[in-house]
């Protein structure tokens, strides 16, 4: 079904969700400028394969040192549904906060403790039947290693990582999620462009890929109270939970409507290229997840062919674009776009990064996303 661009529509709703953004900003400020932040632009690299300036003698405290790479982020996202007048749409306008603790444990392999805290408010109408539009995530508890061996050869780096999960969303409260446990390794290599220019006019080339396994611990196979239940579910994520880090967890299962089934094991992969030259950083980033249902038994009517063992393919990409301010502080903005990986007749692969087609609109697949960050 063909769609209309509501403009004028745009403009007068506008005014009130940039309020709205614009207060949550505000809010948001001492959070977002810490005293001694470094902005590290989009990819937030936990491997160090992107250079950094030196420290200041004042960053030198054992606790500034420790705590370096510390991360907080204020995003606001407009889902591809809130453009359109006419047609398949549902406007969908919200605001994020994350925060990334993290805490250099040392060792030769250059550990790290994070934690993922992340806070997402609706400012458009609910879709959920409880009209609900705060949603806190999970938390996430997890080890980075950032080198675990490098290749000298090829300068390749190989870094890991470990990760417990701990339930206080809406979503792992439908799906009796009590805890999820994943595992994971990293392949990063950056190349500098420009060796006989400055620094500031150097060209540098981040390529990442990294892959991992996530096991869920269910009270039940089942989501929600009862069959079908999907009143705890979220359709949406932000693009804020697939970029929180390089080398550390990204989006998951427990983080949307999952069906009727729970999760049982999941597998994601991502492939990450990041340039960047001065202040300017352009990211192009592309998970895949593979999910695994438990195995439930078959209906009597159902097929002879038909499997117990339900699966989810999904691909999010992300095209983003940054500029650094200052040290301290940095802004971006892009594009989100998390689907299912097949079209609705499971036929065709969907493009990554942008789905704007028939009901995807009302899905609010693609999403556009600005950020203020800072990081220490």
């Amino acid at each position: 079904m063909a769609c209309d661009v509501d403009l004028e529509g745009l403009l007068g709703h506008s005014k009130s969700y940039l309020n709205r953004a614009l207060l949550a900003f505000v809010l948001g400020m001492p959070l977002m400028f810490p005293a001694v932040a470094r902005a590290q632009g989009l990819t937030r690299d936990q491997t160090d394969a992107v250079s950094k300036k030196a420290a200041s003698p004042e960053e030198q405290s054992t606790w500034r040192r420790k705590f370096a790479g510390s991360f907080a982020e204020l995003s606001t996202y407009a889902g591809s549904g809130t453009f359109y007048s006419t047609g398949y749409r549902d406007p969908y306008v919200s605001s994020a906060l994350f925060v990334r603790p993290t805490y250099d444990v040392g060792t030769r392999f250059k550990i790290s403790a994070n934690a993922r805290l992340y806070f997402e408010t609706e400012f458009t109408k609910s879709d959920l039947p409880n009209g609900r539009r705060f949603t806190p995530y999970d938390i996430w508890l997890w080890l980075a290693i950032k080198n675990l061996h490098t290749f000298e050869s090829s300068r390749v780096r190989l870094g890991g990582v470990l990760r417990a999960v701990v339930p206080i969303s809406y979503e792992s409260r439908y799906a009796h999620l009590l805890t999820a446990g994943g595992v994971g390794l990293n392949l990063s290599r950056s190349t500098e462009f420009g060796a006989n220019v400055p620094s500031e006019q150097r060209w540098t080339l981040l390529v990442s890929v990294a892959s991992v396994f996530t096991k869920n611990v269910n009270a039940s196979d089942l989501r929600g109270a009862s069959p079908g239940d999907s009143s705890g579910c979220r359709a949406y994520v932000s693009a804020g939970l697939a970029t929180t880090s390089l080398a550390g967890p990204s989006g998951s299962e427990s983080d949307r409507c999952g069906g009727p089934v729970n999760t049982n094991f999941s597998v994601t992969s991502n492939g990450m290229l990041a340039l960047s030259r001065g202040p300017w950083s352009a990211t192009v980033l592309l998970l895949i997840s593979n999910a695994y249902r438990y195995s439930v038994p078959l209906d009597s009517n159902a097929s002879i062919n038909a499997s117990d063992l339900g699966r989810t393919d999904s691909t999010w990409g992300i095209v983003s674009l940054g500029y650094s301010l200052s040290d301290h502080v940095a802004l971006s903005a892009g594009l989100s776009s998390s689907q299912p990986a097949l079209d609705g007749r499971y036929q065709h692969l969907r493009f990554p990064f942008v789905d704007l087609s028939g009901g995807a609109n009302a899905n609010n697949f693609t999403q556009a996303f600005v950020s203020l960050n800072g990081t220490l």
